[in-house]
C-alpha cells in the first residue's frame, strides 16, 4: 500500500485525477466521490463557456502509463449513510430539549431581565425617574409632617 501511495504522489494534480476518476467509475458505492474528481478536474483546468453552454477548448484526460502493483487487497465493505442525521445539540433525537438546555435558557432569559433592569436604572431617563421618585418620597413625608403639625395642634 504504500508503494502506491509514493505512486500516486509523484503524479501531478491532473493524472492523479485520472487515476482516481478510473478507479471511482469502476465502483458504484464511490459515486459521491466522481462528483468531487469533477469539480476538482474543472478548478484546474480552463476551458471556455459559449453562449450555448457549449464548453470549448477543454482537453480530453487520458490515464497515466504508470501501473503500479499491489501486493495486498483489502476487501472492506462500504457502508453508505442513506440519511446521516446529526442531532442539534442540546436535544434528544426524538428533537426534545435536554435539562441543561432548558436550564441554559432560563438562565439567559433571567441575567438578560436583570441585566435590563440594571441597565434601566443606569441611563439618563432611568436616572431622572430615580430622581423623580425620590422627589416624591420627599415630598410626601414633608406633607404628611405637615398633616401631623396640623392635627397636633
Amino acid at each position: 500500500m504504500h508503494q502506491v501511495v509514493e505512486a500516486a504522489s509523484a503524479l501531478d494534480d491532473k493524472d492523479f485525477l485520472a487515476v482516481v476518476r478510473a478507479v471511482v467509475e469502476r465502483r458504484p458505492s464511490l459515486s459521491v466521490l466522481l462528483s468531487v474528481v469533477d469539480t476538482a478536474a474543472a478548478s484546474l483546468e480552463p476551458h471556455r463557456v459559449e453562449d450555448d453552454n457549449t464548453i470549448t477548448d477543454a482537453e480530453e484526460v487520458e490515464l497515466p502509463d504508470t501501473v503500479v502493483e499491489v501486493d495486498e487487497i483489502i476487501d472492506v465493505p462500504v457502508v453508505l449513510a442513506t440519511d446521516p442525521r446529526i442531532p442539534e445539540p442540546d436535544y434528544t433525537e426524538g428533537g426534545v430539549p435536554t435539562f441543561d438546555r432548558v436550564r441554559e435558557k432560563i438562565e439567559g432569559r433571567f441575567g438578560t431581565s436583570i441585566g435590563s433592569a440594571e441597565l434601566a436604572h443606569e441611563s439618563p431617563a432611568g436616572k431622572s425617574v430615580d430622581e423623580q421618585w425620590d422627589e416624591r418620597q420627599k415630598a410626601a413625608k414633608a406633607k404628611l409632617e405637615e398633616i401631623r403639625r396640623s392635627m397636633g395642634k
